[in-house]
């Protein structure tokens, strides 16, 4: 099942915020084939945030672009093999699965290195009779030769390992303390090495073991083990008991994230030719294994914008991803994709308006909470059918939604506002940022920031505003930066303004502008009283 995501533009409004998840039930209800995930591109402002909180609804998900990244992808999956468990064991799963690498994890599932056929290969080469450097779990050596725990008296076993094919006198010159010693039905041999302190007997052929020699292990605490091969071919396994982890790669390894760009991958794994390469995932556990032919032809990011189809107000990548459908009431601005799409753009006064008549021709209504939502999203576009982009069939679809929602418009869109206007405890960037919206108007480039009031603000504040603009025009190089403080009752906007284009504001708006801010009355909507004259008044410049 595909993931698609639905996303609206950057500093998330009700509108952006409250569409993008009635879109996504949409789609759901109507094609079950793919993932619909609602998502936002910042933080929800403390309007969205009551709105969501009224209807019980959690915020969408927060993404901070559509690169392409390596959990987009298919890979193969991860195997995984325990630290201590036996070279035997890794070369047996290895086998099952095709594999020529595997990853090492610690008990809580950790990656801490990897194992290829190579360094198992290398191991046995390399093997000699000194396990005094390996610390061995006993059920290693039970499981590696498909033995039986006479007597258990240890987890562990370190030592030289010795083989009684000789006569009893030999044996106990070379045999030491805590060896393991590898014998058959011998029991001279098997006394020898309990009353010589060996660590471990291992006797083969599947013979018993006499009571003598299990009380005196026992008061000795020798490790007795049972196996059905002969000793020829015990010996020949032994080597295998050793524990992974020692002869894994830990040290200079390429691991990705499955949160890592695929363009960045690419890069990295033409400087080295490693045939795979272990992904993990947050917590540092194996997500998968990676190799060049599942990077050849990697699936691009599906999304669907909403309330907006301009760049410059969208999500980083988006360039890279593939844009399936666009439903917005804005102006159309410079957007292009690599195939046909539904594009949906229409001059009403809000998104909801739009996916409402969508839900409509589909013969669906949206269940109470997702009514709620939508009727918030108009209510706050138009303030509340004053603003001037507000059309009649906002006005009708909102009144529907509220029916549904079993809600009272007045009091609803009251309690909505006096959350969303309050100023107080903001930063000026907060304050700047929470409906901000990048302009590309011929070679000029311009922001908007539209802040709802429900009183007047301190000079001291309007102040510090503009010094921070000042700050942000500087560092982003922006022509021209405007803050429209909108009076929802007063029903009017003053803007404060930096950048050299008092002229051109005054053509724009037929205002004498003296100082730092003007005031226009009637001017509540940045799309249809404020950007459109801003256009006419550069192109005519």
């Amino acid at each position: 099942m595909s993931t698609v995501y639905i996303i609206g533009h950057k500093n998330p409004d009700t509108d952006s915020v409250c569409s993008a998840i009635a879109y996504a039930e949409l789609k759901r209800a109507s094609k079950k084939e793919h993932n619909f995930i609602p998502a936002r591109l910042g933080p929800t402002n403390r309007e969205t945030q009551f709105v969501l909180d009224f209807f019980k609804v959690p915020e969408p998900e927060l993404i901070e672009n559509v690169y392409t990244q390596i959990a987009d992808i298919a890979f193969d999956k991860p195997i995984n093999i325990l630290k201590d468990s036996p070279l035997s064991e890794t070369w047996e799963t290895m086998m099952k699965h095709n594999a020529r690498t595997v990853n090492i994890i610690d008990e809580s599932g950790k990656f801490i290195g990897l194992a290829t056929l190579g360094d198992i290969a290398k191991a046995y080469l390399e093997s000699t009779g000194d396990f005094s450097r390996y610390k061995v779990p006993m059920q290693n050596i039970i499981k590696t030769l498909n033995g039986e725990a006479v007597l258990l008296n240890d987890d562990f076993f370190s030592g030289n390992i010795v083989v009684a094919a000789m006569q009893a006198d030999d044996v106990k010159k070379r045999l030491k303390k805590g060896d393991l010693l590898i014998t058959g039905n011998r029991e001279d041999v098997q006394l020898l090495a309990v009353e010589y302190g060996a660590r471990v007997l291992i006797v083969t052929g599947n013979h018993g073991v006499s009571e003598l020699i299990l009380e005196r292990a026992g008061q000795k605490g020798v490790n007795v083990i049972k196996v059905p091969y002969d000793t020829f071919n015990t010996v020949k396994l032994i080597n295998q008991i050793i524990p992974i982890h020692y002869i894994m790669k830990k040290d200079d390894l390429i691991v990705f994230s499955t949160d890592d760009l695929i363009d960045d991958v690419k890069e990295i794994m033409l400087k080295h030719k490693y045939r795979n390469f272990p992904i993990l995932d947050q917590n540092q556990k194996p997500a998968g294994m990676l190799a060049r032919r599942h990077i050849l032809d990697h699936t691009r990011k599906n999304v669907i914008l909403i309330d907006h189809n301009e760049m410059s107000q969208s999500v980083k990548g988006l360039e890279e991803a593939r844009i399936l459908e666009i439903i917005d009431h804005h102006r159309i601005g410079c957007m292009e994709t690599d195939q046909p799409i539904i594009f949906i753009n229409r001059p009403v006064g809000c998104t909801a308006t739009i996916i409402f008549e969508l839900y409509e021709q589909k013969g669906l209504t949206p269940n109470k909470t997702v009514a709620g939502l939508m009727c918030a999203a108009i209510l706050s576009d138009t303030l509340v059918f004053k603003s001037p982009t507000c059309t009649q069939e906002d006005i009708i679809t909102a009144k529907k939604l509220a029916q549904i929602a079993g809600i009272d418009i007045e009091q609803f869109s009251a309690a909505m506002f006096q959350a969303g206007t309050s100023l107080e405890g903001k930063s000026e960037e907060e304050i700047f940022y929470t409906d901000f919206k990048d302009f590309s108007i011929n070679k000029y480039k311009i922001g908007v920031s539209q802040v709802n009031i429900s009183q007047k603000i301190s000079e001291s504040l309007k102040n510090r505003m503009i010094m921070f603009m000042e700050k942000l025009k500087n560092e982003k190089n922006y022509d021209l930066l405007l803050l429209m403080l909108t009076d929802i009752i007063a029903q009017g906007s003053e803007f404060l303004y930096v950048g050299d284009y008092k002229e051109l504001l005054g053509r724009a708006f037929d205002v004498e502008i003296k100082g730092e801010s003007f005031f226009l009355p009637m001017v509540v909507s940045r799309k249809k009283q404020v950007i459109p004259r801003i256009i006419s008044a550069i192109n005519s410049y």
